[in-house]
């Protein structure tokens, strides 16, 4: 009797340490919870520091199905980026944008990928609006498929810094979403956007919509939220 007593003494301290045990890294629940059970929008802080990393913005954004459904901004927002970084220059008046190349690659092997397709369309180092907007309807698949590539680069990326490990994400990846939704709070509710910058992650988060519309068709989306086209609506 005193053995047996002994032994649920010493499940009982076991017990009370495994309870105590350091919490995983990672948490328990998959990324599509983040919206309805994790991240309260009400208790989220505005936060002004604004995003640096385009593409890992771009992926926070899709953990939580907060991407724009129009392709084109994402396309947008890397020219902005290498108009920045001096690789191209935009030309853009009247609702229209042309496209003025003074490289003929990227050092982002992702964004190269976009990069090149545009380059491929170039006459005299310029792709202009009309033969963007072309593009955009004759290679919409081939635009989404990148889209693709270019979150799925970002999750490999994370999987190699161990932030994203056997379908959970690290909780600094949480609190990083909680910061981006933080700053779309900031930018929607405490002050007029002033900056390019902003204006881009304005468009990011669905805040403001893309000034170019480069389809000639209608994009809708069926009951798996998978875009459609219908080119009999030209």
């Amino acid at each position: 009797m005193e053995l047996l007593f002994v032994f649920v003494m010493i499940l009982i301290v076991l017990y009370y340490f495994y309870q105590k045990r350091p919490k995983t890294h990672f948490p328990t629940i998959p990324y599509q919870d983040h919206k309805k059970h994790v991240l309260n929008y009400k208790k989220i802080k505005p936060n002004n520091k604004q995003p640096q990393d385009l593409q890992y913005t771009t992926y926070l954004l899709s953990l939580i199905n907060e991407l724009p459904q129009d392709e084109f901004i994402l396309i947008y927002a890397c020219l902005k980026k290498w108009e920045k970084q001096k690789e191209i220059t935009l030309e853009e008046k009247e609702g229209e944008l042309n496209i003025h190349f003074n490289k003929s690659y990227t050092n982002n092997y992702v964004e190269d990928q976009l990069f090149q397709m545009l380059y491929r369309l170039e006459i005299d180092h310029i792709v202009e609006n009309k033969v963007i907007s072309k593009w955009m309807e004759a290679d919409f698949d081939k635009v989404v498929q990148w889209k693709k590539a270019y979150l799925k680069d970002m999750q490999n990326k994370l999987k190699q810094e161990n932030k994203f490990v056997d379908g959970r994400y690290s909780l600094e990846i949480y609190h990083n979403l909680e910061n981006i939704l933080g700053y779309k709070k900031y930018l929607d509710a405490y002050r007029e956007i002033e900056t390019e910058e902003e204006n881009i992650y304005a468009m990011l988060f669905g805040l403001k919509e893309c000034p170019y519309h480069m389809y000639t068709f209608f994009i809708m989306k069926n009951d798996d939220n998978k875009p459609m086209i219908n080119s009999s609506l030209k």
